[in-house]
């Protein structure tokens, strides 16, 4: 095993990426994130009780993992104080082994209320969680953001201020009218400000001496700013290049690449979704596998697996396998399905993923079916011990999506795992 390995979304997100990391996190000395924010929803269990981690890493449950936040993530200090309170609250030490890079923007009350303001005015919105995230990155871009080493300077912070008021439209009004609001912001810069500082430095000298770093991702693959289904994606670079950006990496530095899918597919908010279901069987994945957003409680759309979308993840990514999950809820299905291909209505055949959402619009899939399995899977533990339709259905999965599954999730619980060939 290498020095550094990325772990990421292969899908629209929400493919149960926590689950993994927590998995993983056991062989690493480092887990850091390396873009999003707190639109992130990673589902962990300690001692089988459940834990969302919105902005944390997900090796927060293993005491020896030094956990860092890179120079690609967004911040929201008084959100990240509670989350660690919450973790904390387990008998789980974090503060001891956190790390901030410097770099990394601040979500302020003002971002939040731009994304409300933004979505709420827009003829179709592009279904935000309206945790202020892609305005962080917009003012990023601008370079009118603050970033953390700012934040926990006083000095800087009401430079930052100043700043605003003369340069942006509305924000004075904003401010004035928030003062509770800002004041508790502004608070938790005193709290944080030790683990502010060199976060990629430190991790690439950490790597230098030896220890082993996880590069975790938030949202999907298909969610990518600049390779996802534009203009119904995240605000950051997704794809697993964005980790080398973020840390500061010489990109060939990075061994190996594991991508987390799902055994069915799901979406959350607007955009285009060529395999969708808006029928009784859309709903019964929906109910069976609990789709519903960890950051914000919204009902997931749910589909057939797709391929199409599978191989352009693969082509973009380079991953070396997937972490196949929730295998299990396709148990009791007479028919399970694979979109090999789009039919467009004047383009005919695309046996690739277009770039034009509004091409991806107007696809319909063509589907490869394959039988069904009634019985429950979450006992098994081989690939052999699977349903014999389970494992044609996963080996149609590599054979039409040209990836290696490494692992399948079976279940919610961390126990709930068959490992296929050798992984992390």
């Amino acid at each position: 095993m290498g020095n550094y390995t990325v772990l990421i979304g292969a899908q629209w997100g929400d493919e149960g990426k926590g689950k993994w990391a927590d998995t993983l996190a056991a062989q690493f000395d480092w887990v850091a994130r390396y873009q999003g924010g707190n639109n992130a929803g990673h589902t962990l269990y300690y001692h089988g009780k459940k834990v969302v981690a919105h902005q944390i890493p997900s090796g927060a449950l293993h005491p020896t993992c030094t956990l860092a936040l890179l120079s690609g993530v967004v911040l929201n200090p008084v959100q990240l104080l509670a989350e660690i309170a919450e973790i904390e609250a387990l008998g789980v030490s974090v503060r001891p082994r956190l790390l901030l890079s410097d770099k990394a923007a601040v979500i302020t009350p003002w971002h939040p209320y731009l994304d409300q303001l933004s979505e709420s005015k827009a003829e179709t919105p592009i279904g935000t969680t309206r945790k202020g995230i892609g305005p962080t990155y917009a003012d990023q871009s601008l370079r009118i953001g603050l970033r953390m080493g700012a934040y926990i300077d006083p000095q800087a912070q009401q430079a930052w201020v100043r700043k605003m008021c003369q340069q942006v439209e509305g924000f004075e009004a904003f401010y004035r009218s928030h003062e509770a609001e800002w004041a508790t912001f502004f608070a938790a810069a005193k709290e944080l400000a030790p683990w502010v500082g060199p976060a990629e430095a430190l991790c690439r000298e950490a790597a230098r001496a030896g220890k082993q770093v996880l590069l975790e991702g938030a949202q999907g693959t298909l969610l990518d700013l600049a390779h996802g289904s534009y203009p119904f994606v995240t605000s950051s670079c997704t794809v697993a290049a964005g980790a080398a950006v973020s840390l500061g990496l010489d990109p060939r530095k990075i061994s190996k690449i594991y991508g987390i899918g799902k055994a069915y597919l799901t979406r959350v908010g607007s955009g285009p979704f060529p395999t969708e279901l808006e029928d009784a069987q859309g709903e019964w994945l929906r109910a069976k596998g609990q789709e519903f957003g960890a950051t914000t409680g919204r009902p997931r759309r749910c589909g057939w697996f797709d391929a199409v979308a599978m191989r352009y993840a693969q082509e973009i990514n380079g991953f070396d396998g997937i972490y196949l999950n929730k295998l299990d809820i396709l148990s009791g299905l007479d028919e399970v399905k694979i979109a090999i291909a789009y039919s467009h209505p004047t383009l005919g055949r695309l046996e690739n993923y277009p770039a034009d959402p509004t091409i991806l619009e107007a696809v319909t899939p063509i589907y490869e079916s394959y039988p069904g399995w009634k019985e429950a899977i979450e006992t098994c533990r081989s690939f052999e011990a699977l349903p014999l339709a389970a494992q044609g259905f996963l080996r149609a999965i590599e054979r039409t999506s040209g990836v290696r599954l490494a692992a399948i999730g079976v279940g919610p619980q961390p126990e709930h795992r068959i490992y296929l060939s050798e992984a992390v």
